[in-house]
């Protein structure tokens, strides 16, 4: 389940979310963009007994090569702008930042989750391409529910607790297949439900309710 962030509590829960995955894994906390479309990925809710909580995070910020505050373009990131796909039309992408889900939440099949999210962002702003830096654990986990759809371009960036991966996902090709698309969306819902009736984890800071 997730939920598109359209309140001041919602962005508070999401900046706290990501905060906390920050600090744990070392990684830069990027400014918010102000034009970036935000999601919470949350857990409950289709469930009675459960108490809806929050436990991963995604941004979408619209692709300007030129912009000084991009969270994946640059001489210390990576060059997506080289990239023949970015470079032939630039303004059908989107940089994918902020991608986590909470330490107590991974492998309990949240991950669908994701699919769903790309889904609804594509088809309210019709994207071509995703780009973004993604945690090693984070990309193999995108390859195997998107396979060919995603793509490692350039070396992982290591830093001091994790690698981070140059991606072009390739959301057109996979949003093109109907049939790939539904038989997708029908795992990501059967993975959620079988997430929302495992035992409740300890809770920590991140999981506020929404």
């Amino acid at each position: 389940m997730y939920a598109k962030v359209t309140s001041k509590r919602q962005d508070r829960v999401f900046r706290r979310t990501w905060e906390i995955c920050c600090a744990k894994y070392g990684w830069a906390n990027d400014p918010y963009a102000p034009d970036g479309i935000r999601y919470v990925l949350l857990r409950g809710g289709r469930m009675p007994l459960l108490r809806r909580r929050t436990v991963g995070t995604i941004e979408f910020i619209p692709y300007r090569p030129d912009n000084p505050r991009s969270t994946v373009e640059g001489p210390h990131k990576h060059r997506f702008f080289e990239e023949p796909e970015i470079r032939d039309d630039p303004s059908r992408i989107w940089e994918i930042d902020k991608l986590c889900i909470a330490e107590a939440y991974r492998r309990q099949g949240h991950f669908g989750t994701f699919l769903e999210i790309f889904y609804d962002h594509a088809a309210s702003n019709a994207p071509r391409y995703y780009i973004a830096l993604i945690e090693r654990r984070l990309y193999r986990m995108l390859r195997i529910v998107f396979g060919l759809g995603i793509e490692q371009r350039g070396p992982a960036m290591e830093g001091p607790t994790a690698a981070l991966i140059p991606v072009l996902f390739d959301v057109g090709r996979i949003l093109a297949d109907k049939a790939e698309v539904a038989r997708l969306l029908r795992e990501a819902g059967r993975s959620s439900a079988a997430a929302a009736r495992k035992h409740r984890p300890v809770r920590s800071p991140a999981q506020k309710r929404v």
